[in-house]
């Protein structure tokens, strides 16, 4: 049994899941909002970072949540988000990428024009404001008790997707990836409600960190071997139309 203790406000009342839940809506509205801000008006590829963090935390939260949470809402929300990973995804994809090999690609700057465009669409701003209206319903658990479910539920998704795992193999690492991403989050949410919790979670993180270290690598290998397979074909393009334009057009009457 896991010694636990009632998460607490700053003035020693207790807090219960539906007020943890408005933080957390509202922490990740600040967040989004603030690095989509600083993503808009600067290259500094971390904005773009912590944005995509701020989301991924959001997604997590209503799964955590899902209980107590309006479901038609919170269906809309996590949808938007869904949508919205994309093009930010490929943007980090190439900063990563030019990080480590370094270079100024056009890959990139297409990546960041994408990811940009998507940061100043009405599905954004209304991304946000859905964040923000979002309202849990009461509880009749206490934080420790409705936390220790939310975090059974992860927990086992994640060990379920490491059985028997081949840890060489990229899309299985990944799929355990998103797992341990998701139980570290579920973990920060729920953390105060419960002794010991520090260790847990600096686990999760030294694990997070190695994993999203071999995905950047995972990332790269493909994108570098996307270039060269374009670079190949921009050859043979120029090859081929060479002998194209020797050809005589065959509609034209010989002279």
């Amino acid at each position: 049994m896991i010694p636990v203790v009632g998460g607490s406000s700053p003035l020693g009342h207790p807090i219960t899941p539906q007020a943890r839940c408005a933080e957390i809506l509202q922490e990740s509205a600040r967040a989004i909002e603030v690095n989509a801000r600083g993503a808009l008006r600067s290259e500094d590829p971390e904005f773009l970072h912590q944005l995509r963090v701020s989301a991924r935390r959001l997604r997590s939260a209503l799964r955590a949540f899902r209980p107590i949470l309006p479901r038609k809402e919170a269906r809309r929300l996590r949808r938007s988000l869904r949508k919205l990973s994309p093009a930010l995804g490929r943007a980090r994809d190439w900063d990563v990428l030019v990080g480590r090999l370094g270079g100024n690609v056009k890959e990139q700057q297409a990546a960041r024009r994408e990811a940009r465009r998507a940061l100043q669409s009405k599905a954004f701003h209304k991304l946000v404001q859905r964040t923000r209206a979002l309202q849990a319903e009461e509880s009749t658990e206490s934080l420790a008790q409705f936390g220790a479910a939310a975090l059974s539920r992860v927990h086992r998704k994640l060990m379920k997707a490491a059985r028997g795992i081949d840890w060489s193999d990229a899309a299985q690492r990944h799929a355990v990836r998103i797992r341990v991403k998701r139980l570290r989050y579920t973990a920060e949410f729920f953390a105060d409600a419960f002794k010991g919790s520090t260790r847990y979670v600096s686990a999760l993180k030294a694990l997070q960190r190695i994993l999203g270290e071999l995905n950047d690598i995972a990332v790269a290998r493909r994108l570098v071997a996307a270039q060269a397979d374009e670079s190949a074909l921009l050859r043979s393009l120029d090859a081929a139309w060479r002998g194209f334009a020797r050809q005589r057009p065959f509609w034209r009457a010989r002279r």
